[in-house]
């Protein structure tokens, strides 16, 4: 993500195309990704960017599902994720490191937005 007027690279927001088992196939799901820098949260620039691409994913013939997850702990980003309409599924324990907080697997939520 890139303001233009600012000359500034706001974040990330990244989405992938899971394949299945065969390895030419895939499971018509998108992951979500997203990253934001600290001085530019709260002001609703990855809300706006999420849902564009999340809305546009969806629109694809192909796609039937768009998922995340998020830190148990991240309230802020689970609001991202409720604010463009994805709902929480579960709750996956002990599944993913981030280093810069803890050394030990976290627990993250999972959410999805369906068609």
């Amino acid at each position: 993500m890139i303001n233009h007027q600012m000359k500034r690279i706001l974040g990330l927001l990244r989405h992938a195309l899971l394949a299945n088992s065969n390895e030419d196939e895939f499971e018509n799901v998108i992951l979500t990704f997203f990253v934001l820098a600290k001085q530019y949260w709260g002001k609703g620039y990855m809300t706006e960017a999420a849902h564009l691409i999340v809305d546009w994913a969806l629109n694809q013939d192909d796609v039937f599902r768009v998922s995340a997850f998020c830190d148990l702990e991240n309230r802020a980003s689970a609001r991202v994720l409720e604010k463009i309409g994805m709902q929480k599924e579960g709750v996956l324990r002990r599944h993913t490191l981030h280093p810069n907080l803890s050394a030990e697997p976290r627990d993250v939520c999972v959410y999805a937005k369906i068609r």
